[in-house]
C-alpha cells in the first residue's frame, strides 16, 4: 500500500498499498495463476477531482487504455477519492472509494470483462484499504475507529469491529486480519482481528505504520520518519526484531511481496531496495536509484516474468507505467498513463 492514501485522509491525497489475497498459516500462497501468462493490469486513479476511474494495460499488445470505466459507462461516475482496488479469485474487481469526509464511502464490485458495476454499497466512514479472505471482506473505515466486515454480496456481517482511531490498511495472514492504523497520538497502531469471532488484540508499535506485508519469516511493518522495518512474530504477534534500509530517502512508503524470503522496500517514494531475508538478518540491495523527477506511487511484482511494475509521476504530474527487471532493476519498457494521482496496480491473468 503507499503513503498517498494516508496523505489523502489527512491532506486530501491518498496512498495505496498492495496487499495479498488468499493466505495460509505459513505465508502467502504463491500461485502460477494456472500457468497463465499475464494478460494485463488495472491502474486505479482519480479521473478528476470529483470521480474515480482506472486504466488497463494490455500486456500482449503493450498498450494502455485510459478512463476505462467512464468510457464504458457514459454518464456514470464512481464515487470520489479512490481507496484500493483488488481483483479477486472470483474474477471481479473490487474498489473502495473514501467519498467526501463526513459522508459514507462506497465499495464496488465490477465485471472486468464489461467494466459494468455488478453491485455497490455505501457504508462506513472513508473506507480505504481492505482484505478479501474466502467470502469475507474486511474494510478499514479510515475516518473512524473501526473496520466493517462484509460478504462478497455486500451483506454486512459485522457493522463495526473496533480497532482504534484511523484504521488505514488491512491484510489477511496467519488466520488474522491485520489492521495497521495511523493514530495521531500514542495509541497502539497494529490490531489483529480473529477470522472466526472477530475478537481484537493490539500491539504497541514503535511508530506509525505506513505499510505491512508478511511471509514465512513473519509480518514486516514500516514506520514513519525513518527507514526502520520491524518484524512481528507470526505466533505471538509481538515485535521480534528490526532492520534499517540503508537509504537517504525516508520513510519506507511501500512494501511489495516478491517471494517467501524477499520483498521490495520503496523509500521516500523515490528509490527501490530489494530485501532478502536470511537467518537473523535482512540484506538490502538498491536496484532502482532515485531519478531526478520521479515519484513512485505504487508497485507490484509479477512472478512469471520476474518483473516489477511501477506507477510513477513526475513532480509536474505526468504519470508513467514502468516495468523493470525484478532482480537488476533495469528498465524494460514504459508507457504514459492519464488520470490524476495513480494509486494502485493489480494484475489480470484471464
Amino acid at each position: 500500500m503507499n503513503t498517498n492514501k494516508f496523505t489523502l485522509i489527512i491532506t486530501i491525497l491518498t496512498f495505496a498499498l498492495t496487499l495479498f489475497g488468499c493466505n495460509d498459516s505459513t505465508g502467502p500462497t504463491i500461485t502460477n495463476n494456472g500457468g497463465n501468462a499475464l494478460a494485463g493490469a488495472y491502474i486505479l486513479y482519480y479521473s478528476s477531482a470529483t470521480s474515480t476511474d482506472y486504466a488497463y494495460y494490455d500486456a500482449v499488445k503493450d498498450s494502455v487504455t485510459d478512463f476505462v470505466f467512464s468510457s464504458n459507462n457514459p454518464g456514470v461516475k464512481l464515487n470520489v477519492n479512490p481507496g484500493e482496488m483488488k481483483l479477486n479469485s472470483d474474477r471481479k474487481l473490487y474498489i473502495t472509494t473514501l467519498g467526501i469526509p463526513g459522508n459514507n464511502g462506497t465499495i464496488y464490485k465490477i465485471d472486468p470483462l464489461t467494466n459494468n458495476v455488478i453491485d455497490s454499497l455505501r457504508f462506513g466512514s472513508q473506507p480505504n484499504g481492505f482484505a478479501i479472505n474466502n467470502d469475507r471482506i474486511v474494510a478499514a473505515n479510515s475516518g473512524s475507529t473501526n473496520v466493517t466486515v462484509l460478504d462478497l454480496d455486500f451483506n454486512i456481517v459485522k457493522d463495526t469491529v473496533e480497532t482504534g482511531a484511523v484504521p488505514d490498511g488491512v491484510l489477511y495472514g496467519f488466520n488474522k486480519y491485520i489492521v495497521y492504523r495511523r493514530p495521531l497520538n500514542s495509541e497502539t497502531s497494529l490490531a489483529f482481528i480473529d477470522e472466526i469471532n472477530y475478537s481484537v488484540s493490539k500491539l504497541n508499535f514503535p511508530g506509525v505504520p505506513l505499510d505491512a506485508i508478511y511471509n514465512v519469516n513473519g509480518i514486516f511493518v514500516t514506520s514513519t520518519y525513518n527507514t526502520t522495518l520491524y518484524r512481528i512474530e507470526s505466533e505471538s504477534f509481538t515485535t521480534a526484531d528490526s532492520s534499517i534500509v540503508p537509504s537517504l530517502f525516508q520513510p519506507v512508503n511501500d512494501l511489495v511481496f516478491k517471494t517467501q524470503s524477499s520483498f521490495y522496500a520503496i523509500c521516500g517514494s523515490r528509490e527501490i531496495w530489494l530485501a532478502e531475508v536470511q537467518t537473523g538478518a535482512v540484506n538490502y540491495t538498491n536496484i532502482f536509484p532515485a531519478l531526478s523527477d520521479l515519484y513512485i506511487r505504487a508497485a507490484e511484482y509479477e512472478q512469471n516474468s520476474n518483473e516489477l511494475y511501477i506507477i510513477g509521476s513526475t513532480f509536474s504530474g505526468v504519470n508513467t507505467l514502468m516495468v523493470i527487471d525484478g532482480t537488476t532493476g533495469s528498465l524494460k519498457r514504459s508507457k504514459p498513463i492519464a488520470g490524476i494521482g495513480p494509486l494502485s496496480i493489480v494484475f489480470r491473468y484471464f
